[in-house]
């Protein structure tokens, strides 16, 4: 624990919980035991357990930079850019429907900012934009910046009706095709 801070560390341990046993088979109880903490630790650093999953996209938007370096590897900003959102996908598909299904519900209760837009994501998918535009990648002119924003808005729709179809949907296949129309990409980089 001496890299992290305690609330961080109760945070990993509890979403590698949640990753192995399903969010709502762990409880606080679970969570402390495998931090070795006591509860009352567990509540000074956190309101709840579903304080945990109001984050995480916080945690997922930082996790992102493992993918950078395959970012840069692609010979196209059209693939650099479904890197961004791909990677996205996976990483929050692995915690499941019921996970995402509850942030979701606690932030319709209350805006805990969970679905803000991250500055560290927005400003590396805006200059892949950008890079694409001046390419001729992506034929759709519009401001960078607006064109992310539509794409973060379609991509959370496509994660509600993931969560609705309880992960009976090709939530990458359909992004893909969503965001293929959005950015008007050339013919020859849409997948077939």
């Amino acid at each position: 624990m001496s890299n992290i801070t305690t609330k961080d560390f109760i945070i990993e341990t509890a979403n590698q919980l949640f990753l192995e046993k399903g969010y709502q088979n762990v409880t606080v109880i679970d969570i402390c035991e495998a931090c070795k903490i006591s509860k009352t630790t567990f509540y000074y650093h956190l309101k709840s357990k579903e304080d945990i999953i109001l984050h995480f996209y916080d945690s997922v938007t930082h996790n992102i930079s493992q993918y950078l370096l395959t970012i840069l590897t692609k010979d196209n900003y059209w693939d650099q850019l479904l890197i961004c959102f791909e990677s996205l996908v996976k990483e929050a598909s692995k915690f499941g429907t019921d996970f995402l299904s509850q942030m979701m519900i606690s932030n319709l209760k209350e805006d805990y900012g969970s679905y803000d837009f991250r500055s560290e994501l927005t400003d590396i998918a805006v200059m892949i934009i950008k890079k694409g535009q001046a390419s001729g990648q992506i034929r759709n002119k519009n401001d960078a910046l607006e064109l992310y924003k539509a794409s973060a808005y379609i991509f959370l729709g496509h994660e509600v009706t993931w969560c609705i179809k309880k992960g009976k949907f090709d939530w990458s296949k359909e992004i893909r095709t969503a965001l293929e129309n959005i950015y008007d990409v050339i013919p020859e980089l849409r997948k077939q």
